[in-house]
């Protein structure tokens, strides 16, 4: 699904509902919100909301394989990348082969994380656990740590059972050493 003008929308950081009016450059659009009033957000701010009232995630897959990028050369043992998620590739005390390790606590993925209701916040999580799996499907990456901390365990058992209907990962808890009791360890087999 395409952003286009006439979509329906929800904004991520605010409780509002809402049509693309206009699409500005930049990636910004002007809302039409359920309150009456316009508003101008970013493309990322927003999601899309398909005819049946469900969430419609864009997955650009030629822009995921530009941000990250496995290691190149076994015998030189080093890592390169580019983009947004360059910082998540690891080579760490305990491994010497490179580790995505991807972070789920909201605060490091979006600005306002106390705006957003409990629903868009494991939406918003969920999401990016979609998105860097594939990249790193894609790049041949091998090892990813996701960090989800302890707390209720609600975004644990909705991370392992995501990742329960893929016969070609093994899912088990993460190095106790390294991240404690939040993280999940992620194998992709070849």
């Amino acid at each position: 699904m395409d952003i286009k003008v006439g979509n329906k929308v929800r904004l991520l950081n605010e409780n509002f509902e809402g049509v693309i009016k206009e699409i500005l450059s930049n990636n910004r659009l002007v809302i039409t919100c359920t309150d009456g009033f316009d508003y101008e957000v970013s493309s990322n701010e927003v999601l899309l909301v398909g005819d049946d009232n469900e969430h419609k995630y864009i997955v650009d897959n030629k822009e995921l394989a530009k941000k990250i990028t496995s290691k190149l050369d076994s015998k030189r043992k080093e890592v390169k990348s580019t983009g947004v998620l360059s910082s998540y590739l690891q080579s760490t005390k305990y491994s010497y082969e490179a580790t995505l390790e991807i972070d789920l606590h909201l605060e490091e993925l979006v600005e306002f994380p106390e705006k957003l209701e409990d629903w868009q916040k494991l939406h918003t999580q969920m999401q990016h656990v979609k998105t860097c799996l594939n990249a790193a499907l894609e790049k041949n990456i091998r090892k990813i740590v996701f960090i989800h901390g302890v707390g209720t365990g609600v975004l644990k058992t909705e991370l392992r059972n995501y990742l329960a209907d893929f016969s070609n990962l093994v899912v088990k808890d993460a190095d106790y050493r390294e991240y404690g009791v939040g993280a999940t360890e992620v194998l992709i087999k070849q």
